[in-house]
């Protein structure tokens, strides 16, 4: 009861001095609605560099294999392709296509392909060494985006001459490889920028003994970026929203103490607040008095106390205990021959 007490007692002190806190409250949950709104909808703009999609770069290398030499498997003239080997003693040559593309907004781009055969004996971490034969070169416009050079792989000529170059240097250490490395320049205007970039891209083709295998890599994109600036928004870090929030819900419940203060008092009258702090001065003295009947037919002098805290004090003070008839509402207790009296009624 104590609690609930002090609580009435301060609804009641914050209705009292309502017209002083009211305006306070309001300017807090003026101020904590601002800076919530602030933290959420009101970031700050910067400038900051970014780096955003130019345009896409595609390459791929298309083969097959024609059938040339008489064999027991296939027909002369047959096209294999997406074999996992292939035989020189049935198709010894490739024919290849390379593809090159761009992607963008107003492409105009001139091409320059440069198409080699690198020949050479190498380990995984040491190429012993190479030897380049030029393929094919070809130059042009790029048009509707792409821009393609067509040639003529004989495999078996590339071993042939791998194992020549190998007799003549007496140097049998390594792996034969081939790689076919198509470097390609393209330079021009893309969305109106300037252009000037090359690329090399590569065949990878394993030689054995009889055969030889094509890569499965053999495309690749590229996404190639341009710098500008842009106009970012920036928010404020999450804690500073968290609190914002949290400020904005206290202001909230301020205000609604303070209203909720008012209408409680404007409910509670004054002899109910007296009652409950009679309630609590009872049970805070109830270990000095004891429960009993008040007789009127007392003869005995009688003195009237102003409090409860008196009578409790002239008790101690005598040695006496406080009876209480809760019937009557009346505290007292006699010590020669007085009747010391405190009444709620």
């Amino acid at each position: 009861m104590n609690v609930y007490l002090r609580i009435r007692r301060l609804q009641s002190l914050t209705s009292e001095k309502f017209t002083l806190i009211l305006p306070i409250v309001i300017v807090c949950l003026i101020v904590s609605g601002f800076f919530m709104y602030s933290s959420f909808y009101m970031p700050e703009y910067r400038d900051v560099a970014v780096e955003t999609p130019w345009y896409t770069v595609d390459s791929r290398y298309e083969y097959q294999a024609v059938v040339s030499e008489e064999n027991p498997l296939w027909p002369v003239g047959n096209t294999l392709t997406d074999n996992p080997v292939y035989f020189f003693a049935a198709a010894p040559e490739l024919q290849t296509t390379f593809t090159f593309l761009v992607e963008g907004e107003d492409v105009d781009l001139n091409v320059v392909t440069h198409t080699v055969a690198v020949l050479s004996m190498k380990d995984p971490e040491t190429t012993y060494w190479s030897k380049e034969v030029v393929i094919a070169e070809r130059a042009g416009p790029l048009q509707s985006g792409a821009f393609q050079n067509s040639f003529t792989l004989n495999i078996e000529d590339m071993q042939e001459r791998l194992n020549e170059i190998k007799e003549a240097l007496g140097f049998q250490r390594g792996n034969p490889v081939v790689e076919i490395v198509t470097t390609t320049v393209f330079s021009g205007t893309v969305d109106g920028k300037q252009v000037d970039e090359s690329r090399a891209y590569l065949m990878p083709i394993t030689l054995g003994q009889g055969h030889y295998a094509i890569s499965d890599k053999l495309d690749t994109t590229e996404v190639i970026t341009a710098r500008e600036m842009q106009t970012t928004e920036i928010y404020p870090p999450a804690p500073q929203q968290y609190a914002a929030v949290v400020l904005l819900l206290v202001s909230v419940g301020m205000l609604f103490w303070v209203v909720l203060s008012r209408f409680r008092h404007a409910e509670t009258s004054a002899g109910m607040l007296q009652a409950l702090e009679q309630e609590a001065a009872h049970a805070r003295y109830r270990d000095w008095m004891s429960q009993g009947r008040f007789d009127h037919s007392i003869g005995a002098h009688r003195i009237e106390l102003g409090s409860l805290e008196d009578i409790i004090s002239a008790a101690v003070d005598m040695n006496q205990r406080v009876i209480y008839d809760s019937d009557e509402k009346i505290y007292f207790f006699i010590h020669d021959s007085i009747l010391y009296v405190h009444n709620l009624a």
